[in-house]
């Protein structure tokens, strides 16, 4: 499906949501004058029942486009508690139920007459891009730029003058721009080219620089820009490759994954639909029974829960999740049409992190997940990440490993390891010094981060070893990855000591399709394999 096709998929999944939400308001006004009705006849148990209706439908007709009825729900909600608590029930609070009931019925009947249409979050696609255009002054330099970033799998077009540049991007846009500060005296410096600055504003096109020396007044002109990193004579080209790699993952990664839990289905639904429109893969959790294991199938980085539910409450649910040391961090966030504070305060002592009230736009609740699944993944990256390579630590990589094999068993699908060295290491280290073997450790880092697919996981499992966890890849899968991936590192050339060196790995392989008792006898497998393939003469893959 191409990116239009998706864009008018969403909104005809919107509008047919709408319909549905729109074709279920008689049937819950109908019941909601029923219950009011027999209340009035002394059925004062039935209070508790109009509360709940009443509580959802203020956080759903709000959420899909009805604010007004939303605000009614909310005042027949608080009239049926004032009610309930006044002893003994006053006849006037009871006529002010019965009044709210019957115009929350006449007003409905208008939203189907009339057929109001929700407005609908429109939001762009992005495509895969991994162009990069270079601006440089130094023929030497592009060249090797241009030759390793190449090894690096991205796509390189040079341009040897800034109008030419602005003009290309009338067509097109790359995924990221590197500029020299200058690149002719007649031009003058990148930040006197008003309309290439305005044309990678527009189009958020993230752009890097490089200087022959370090000044501070241009780097404040960078930061002035909005340049993402400054880099200065001799260039440091692995810092640099792993800066652009870095920001191209933003770009490209997936823009997180949500569980979605609320008794309302198609309220929860909704909110599904207007995250997925936004890229931020969405679940909907409908069974409270099934709720561990869905959880720990779909890997969220952050849950949607109301806080009023008949079977269960958020509170409750809240701390199930918080009894599994696995999920002791997940963040929780109660989305609720509760606006007693107090109430808010003494739900998120159980475990929840956060409260969004209902109603909520689209965009808002877009947006204020992405702000918290940003923030989580800060954190998560300052407890789970290698300092030196940003990969995943030893212990988070083993429980990677762990989760997808037992994931594996349960789907029938295959997940493969691969346990992967730096051939000769200690001779860069006793060479060149530790510097440089960390230069080394931080490429190969940086290559597997950008080679491998998004599901996949690289983790540092020791000094100049690493770790791939590959979910749903097989044998036949793995090899011709790992085989493209050792072919470009073994072509990056690192300069030290006045002459260049090159590095190669060994790698081993194993799949859970061999039947492997659990996650260890596979990583001790691949552990086997690589063992194999440094005695073999290093500088290869063994499956």
């Amino acid at each position: 499906m191409t990116s239009k096709q998706k864009q008018v998929d969403i909104k005809q999944r919107f509008a047919a949501l709408q319909q549905r939400f729109i074709g279920t308001l008689t049937a819950k006004a109908d019941r909601l004058s029923r219950l009011v009705k027999a209340i009035a006849q002394g059925e004062l148990a039935f209070l508790t029942e109009v509360i709940a209706d009443s509580h959802q439908l203020a956080g759903s007709c709000g959420t899909f486009g009805q604010k007004a009825l939303g605000d009614l729900a909310s005042h027949i909600e608080q009239s049926a508690i004032a009610l309930q608590n006044s002893v003994p029930q006053s006849d006037r609070a009871l006529q002010l139920l019965i009044e709210l009931t019957e115009l929350f019925q006449r007003n409905v009947a208008s939203v189907i007459d009339t057929g109001l249409n929700m407005p609908v979050v429109k939001q762009a696609a992005e495509q895969e891009n991994n162009l990069i255009w270079l601006l440089l002054n130094d023929a030497l330099l592009t060249h090797d730029l241009s030759r390793q970033l190449s090894a690096f799998g991205y796509s390189i077009e040079v341009f040897t003058d800034f109008s030419a540049c602005c003009q290309a991007l009338d067509s097109t846009s790359p995924a990221l721009i590197y500029s020299a500060v200058e690149l002719d005296a007649s031009d003058g410096s990148v930040f006197k080219q008003t309309d290439l600055l305005k044309a990678m504003q527009e189009k958020q096109i993230p752009w890097m620089l490089y200087s022959p020396s370090d000044d501070f007044d241009l780097r404040i002109l960078a930061a002035r820009h909005q340049a993402q990193a400054f880099y200065v004579s001799p260039l440091d080209i692995p810092s640099m490759l792993g800066r652009i790699t870095e920001l191209m993952q933003l770009k490209s990664e997936q823009k997180g994954r949500v569980c979605v839990m609320d008794d309302d289905a198609l309220l929860a639904e909704h909110y599904a639909l207007a995250l997925q429109a936004a890229g931020i893969e969405c679940m909907v959790l409908a069974d409270p029974r099934q709720l561990i294991q869905d959880i720990l199938h779909f890997q969220p980085e952050l849950i949607l829960m109301d806080l009023h539910m008949p079977l269960y409450s958020g509170p409750e649910l809240a701390g199930v999740i918080r009894q599994h040391d696995a999920l002791k961090s997940l963040p929780i966030v109660y989305l609720s049409a509760e606006r007693d504070q107090t109430q808010q305060l003494k739900a998120m002592a159980f475990g929840a992190d956060d409260f969004m009230t209902k109603p909520i736009d689209d965009a808002q609740l877009v947006k204020a997940v992405q702000v918290r699944l940003a923030r989580s993944r800060e954190l998560r990256n300052l407890i789970e990440k290698d300092s030196l390579t940003g990969l995943i630590k030893h212990s988070a990589i083993k429980e990677v490993a762990q989760l997808e094999f037992e994931r594996a068993k349960r789907s029938g699908k295959n997940v493969s390891v691969v346990m992967l060295d730096i051939d000769h290491f200690k001779s860069v280290n006793d060479k060149y010094g530790h510097a440089i073997g960390d230069v080394v450790i931080t490429t190969l880092a940086t290559m597997l981060q950008q080679r491998i697919r998004r599901t996949d996981k690289a983790g540092r499992y020791g000094g100049e070893e690493f770790l791939l966890v590959l979910p749903n890849c097989g044998r036949q899968d793995a090899m011709p990855m790992l085989e493209t991936i050792l072919e470009s590192f073994r072509c990056i050339v690192f300069h030290a000591a006045g002459e260049d060196f090159y590095c190669t790995f060994s790698a081993g392989v194993a799949c859970s399709d061999a039947d492997y008792a659990d996650a260890e006898a596979m990583l001790a497998a691949a552990d086997e394999r690589l063992y194999q393939a440094k005695s073999l003469g290093r500088n290869r893959v063994l499956a």
